[in-house]
């Protein structure tokens, strides 16, 4: 798979993707023996084990022992286009049925509408950003969903971060789905602290089926409102 051609296409689609494909030097049996001391008899259990370990050596060891599509040899910084890739090499390698959804800033009248309406770039408040985000044309951010028996869960490793030896949930409660798994939002009990809440955008007979096409809330401390992204193009991980 072409990556960077595939992310200039705005239409929704799915397609498979070779962990290769990201990772050029992947080494999968590697993977699998680095974080096979975090398996659980409860999946949930599991994943919360292995987000929390990216943040300490896991997304070191991939960028450092795998390369990157990107950049080459690039160094990890912390950004969700890394995170995301990187979260499901580990969690497919422990045999998680996943997908690294890429997705596109769209406005918030999808609320009330359910209609995918994408966001310039050029409206992006970060001027920082703003240039490379015209460059690429959307405002980006990305998502994993990850099986778990018969039910989907997305999860943003970017959001779960271990601070004084506890894990917290950076995204404000509002943005996670009702509690489900091991980990609660450390600011309402109620609330995953990783599950995000998914939507589903309107059915149009004029367009394509949209049920596997995910809309989701992001909202730090920094941001003032939720910030709402769509899913364009959905990545099955093949491991």
């Amino acid at each position: 798979m072409n990556l960077e051609k595939e992310l200039m296409n705005f239409e929704f689609r799915t397609a498979d993707v070779q962990s290769i494909d990201i990772f050029p030097n992947v080494d999968v049996t590697s993977v699998r023996n680095g974080f096979a001391q975090f398996r659980n008899t409860n999946q949930h259990q599991t994943i919360f084990n292995v987000m929390r370990e990216m943040w300490n050596e896991g997304y070191n060891f991939v960028f450092n022992n795998f390369s990157f599509w990107e950049h080459g040899n690039e160094k990890f910084r912390g950004h969700c286009h890394q995170c995301t890739p990187a979260l499901g090499l580990v969690l497919g390698a422990l045999q998680f049925p996943v997908s690294y959804l890429e997705c596109f800033r769209i406005q918030d009248s999808f609320l009330n509408d359910g209609l995918i309406k994408k966001i310039s770039p050029t409206e992006e408040p970060n001027p920082a950003m703003r240039d490379e985000f015209i460059t690429i044309k959307r405002i980006p951010y990305c998502c994993l969903e990850v099986a778990v028996g018969e039910d989907k869960f997305y999860i943003t490793g970017k959001h779960l971060k271990p601070e004084k030896n506890k894990a917290n949930a950076l995204l404000t409660p509002e943005c996670y789905r009702q509690r489900v798994g091991v980990f609660p939002h450390q600011d309402d009990e109620g609330k995953s602290g990783i599950y995000l809440e998914t939507f589903t955008p309107s059915q149009n007979p004029d367009l394509i089926d949209f049920s596997d096409r995910i809309v989701w809330k992001k909202q730090t401390e920094r941001d003032p409102q939720p910030e709402l992204f769509a899913t364009y193009l959905r990545m099955n991980l093949k491991i």
